[in-house]
């Protein structure tokens, strides 16, 4: 770590430098093939909390943190027709176990507060784009995930209280108006997945005998929505990924896990983050995701992985159309990371829990590689992005 002179907090609501700032170090740099946008990364629990602006060869543009408590999902978003950051800062948080509530917050360029949406998970939080065709607008939607631990018959799985009722996290998908907080759609993964489909049992800090240690079963962590209003979402402990209705709230179908609608033809995903739609025509999906191949309940499965993922409806199979492997051997993130398609084709990832980020090429060069903390150490960042950065700086 190394220090800088911290410049307090300017002005009403805008946050500005922090006391400590990490270092990004770069391994690999391909100059020719590198994507010349900024790094959005956000290292939580150590002594440098919080988001950060990077330029590619690691000088920090811009920071905030310390200020804010720990940060997750820092990364550029358009709100109200205007490029804004979006992040979420957490609050009472259980993080140790895996959620924690907070703040969806929004802010302008200058990092004047704009928005706050309270919640109660950090997994997601993100501001999207749908067309009403009737109004012939466009309207913000912002989709957040939400953890409510409940009380359920838990016997079957082990957990005997005098009642046979323990504690279980119900996952929630919400999307909702940004502005005006009105929810536009309300989804639980309780109503609709049995306890059954989880690869995680009731055990340790998740062992279901209180609600400050329900059993995560489902462990929702990413949203999409479709151009139809239909969502995919992303459950760790089932290692599937579900589609949505997004009229009745029905799984239209599974990819993954214990009951997957498609035969995955000589590939297999687990424990996955970040799963994202990058192509969608017809009965072809195209989805691009973080492969933990881990999830620190249950022994790993290899190296983690980005990958690309091509689904077909009509056929129900899905094949692997490429595999984006770490710099190094041994990489096994245990929680978080993400992957990015950039615009000129490379892939941009975030390893999780261990702190380091790379870019590919399309075909899997690797042309940076960079890390902010000790491997092994509690550093890490839950996702990271590349965009240009055109806000204020720490200069």
């Amino acid at each position: 770590m190394r220090s800088i002179v911290s410049l307090g907090v300017v002005g009403c609501g805008l946050l500005a430098a922090a006391q400590y700032t990490p270092s990004l170090n770069v391994k690999v740099y391909n100059a020719s093939a590198v994507d010349t946008a900024s790094i959005y990364l956000a290292p939580h629990t150590g002594p440098a909390e919080g988001p950060y602006v990077f330029d590619q060869h690691g000088k920090i543009l811009y920071s905030i943190a310390n200020r804010l408590g720990n940060v997750f999902d820092f990364q550029p978003c358009i709100y109200q027709k205007q490029l804004r950051y979006c992040l979420f800062q957490t609050g009472s948080t259980n993080i140790a176990k895996g959620y924690g509530n907070g703040t969806a917050s929004i802010y302008d360029n200058q990092f004047h507060l704009l928005k706050g949406l309270p919640t109660s998970d950090y997994h997601e939080f993100k501001i999207v784009q749908a067309i009403d065709e009737a109004n012939a607008s466009v309207n913000d939607i912002a989709l957040l995930t939400l953890y409510s631990p409940v009380r359920r018959d838990l016997s079957q799985f082990g957990v005997a209280n005098e009642d046979n009722k323990g504690w279980v996290i119900d996952c929630r998908l919400r999307a909702l108006d940004p502005t005006s907080g009105k929810i536009l759609f309300d989804w639980s993964a309780l109503e609709h997945v049995p306890l059954s489909e989880s690869l995680v049992q009731p055990t340790g800090a998740i062992n279901g005998q209180s609600a400050d240690f329900a059993w995560d079963y489902f462990h929702m962590d990413s949203i999409a929505r479709l151009y139809n209003g239909d969502y995919i979402v992303s459950s760790r402990h089932t290692s599937t990924i579900y589609r949505i209705s997004g009229k009745d709230g029905s799984i239209l179908w599974r990819l993954g896990g214990k009951s997957s609608t498609f035969q995955l033809q000589g590939f297999q995903f687990s424990s996955q983050h970040d799963v994202r739609v990058i192509k969608h025509s017809g009965s072809i999906m195209r989805l691009s995701l973080f492969d933990n191949a881990y999830n620190t309940f249950t022994p790993p499965q290899g190296n983690s992985s980005g990958k690309i993922i091509e689904v077909d409806t009509a056929a129900k199979t899905a094949r692997l159309v490429q595999q984006y492997n770490p710099p190094e051997d041994g990489f096994q993130s245990g929680d978080g990371g993400s992957l990015q398609l950039l615009p000129r084709g490379n892939v941009f990832i975030c390893w999780g829990s261990i702190p380091y980020v790379t870019e590919h090429t399309a075909d899997g060069l690797l042309v940076y590689s960079a890390y902010y903390a000790a491997t092994g150490s509690s550093v890490s960042s839950y996702r990271a992005f590349k965009a240009p950065y055109t806000g204020i700086t720490n200069s």
